[in-house]
């Protein structure tokens, strides 16, 4: 549980290490979405409900942020 004084459970880290790898992939002026996000998570495995709530729980215990409809996710040390 690294970066916030929040701690995540296993598959909200699973998610979050899943979103971290898939920006790594996206070009310069690509940006995430949460559709991509849910739709990524998806394809990973995750149920759409599932995923859904992985990114509301980052989102709320400050793993993700969300700014103009697009996903950013703070560094980390």
């Amino acid at each position: 549980m690294r970066g916030s004084g929040t701690p995540i459970n296993s598959s909200e880290e699973a998610a979050l290490e899943h979103l971290e790898q898939y920006v790594d992939t996206l070009g310069g002026d690509e940006r995430l979405t949460r559709a991509d996000a849910v739709a990524h998570l998806v394809e990973q495995g995750s149920e759409r409900p599932d995923a859904r709530e992985h990114i509301e729980q980052l989102l709320l215990k400050g793993y993700l942020y969300e700014v103009d409809d697009h996903l950013r996710i703070p560094s980390r040390p």
